[in-house]
């Protein structure tokens, strides 16, 4: 798919991760993905609980090549999720950049009225994907995205009601966490045939 480089500071209304002096955009395709995500779930949730993580490989992995792996882990994490009434939606996107390893960003909205912290939903995230990769405990191959890549602590897992006077900015700065998985420096080193980007499905109306 061909990629279209948002130069904007904001994305309609949102904030977005765009530094015009670095020249560091984003993909206006996995924005727009980002926002249908937002929208659908604001449709069908009161509560809104929105959480990141990152899911990586070992350093001394070299088996995984593809997206099979992730895929696999993917869709048993939003069955999971599914079977506890969460709800689940997601986008994900695959990056590589001169590193021997592939790893996934993940943005994630759950039913807020059954669940308001990323704990328990870490952990599962983390026995799942060792599971899939044949691994023993203790790997913490899942990121849950409370630190910051310069090592300064981060929220992660916000609650989003719309009767909440604030709404409005914690939706934006949402989205602009978000947008970390629009990045287009860390895009393009794919292997033919393999997709980069990953989302929920969207019933047509």
């Amino acid at each position: 798919m061909k990629r279209t480089r948002w130069k904007q500071e904001n994305y309609k209304e949102y904030p977005v991760m765009v530094n015009q002096e670095q020249k560091q955009y984003c993909d206006k395709r996995i924005l727009e993905k980002i926002e249908d995500q937002f929208n659908y779930a604001e449709q069908g949730k009161s509560k809104v609980f929105f959480m990141r993580y990152d899911a990586r490989f070992p350093q001394d992995d070299c088996e995984h090549a593809d997206n099979h792996s992730f895929r696999s882990f993917q869709a048993n994490f939003m069955k999971n999720l599914s079977r506890k009434g969460l709800k689940p939606q997601y986008v994900a996107v695959r990056e590589q950049s001169r590193e021997k390893h592939q790893h996934y960003h993940v943005c994630l909205w759950l039913d807020g009225n059954k669940t308001q912290n990323i704990h328990n939903h870490i952990q599962t995230a983390e026995r799942l994907w060792r599971s899939q990769l044949g691994l023993p405990e203790g790997q913490g191959l899942i990121d849950d995205c409370t630190c910051s890549r310069t090592g300064t602590k981060q929220i992660n897992g916000v609650m989003l009601r719309h009767d909440d006077p604030e709404y409005e900015t914690k939706k934006a700065d949402c989205f602009r966490r978000a947008s970390y998985l629009a990045k287009i420096n860390t895009k393009g080193n794919t292997p033919k045939g393999q997709w980069e980007v990953f989302s929920s499905r969207i019933p047509e109306k």
